[in-house]
């Protein structure tokens, strides 16, 4: 029994882990696709 939980707690870890990799890399790139596309930031946000 003991083997069966690790095995699925494994699984299950190792989709939850993948999972919000394509959710961070989904949010990552229309951000970074829009940020480019912006103005660059005035000296205030710089200081």
């Amino acid at each position: 029994m003991e083997s069966i939980k690790k095995s699925l707690t494994s699984k299950v870890m190792k989709v939850v882990g993948s999972v919000s990799l394509f959710l961070g890399a989904l949010v990552i790139v229309p951000t970074s696709t829009l940020s480019s596309h912006q103005p660059k930031c005035p000296d205030e946000f710089l200081k």
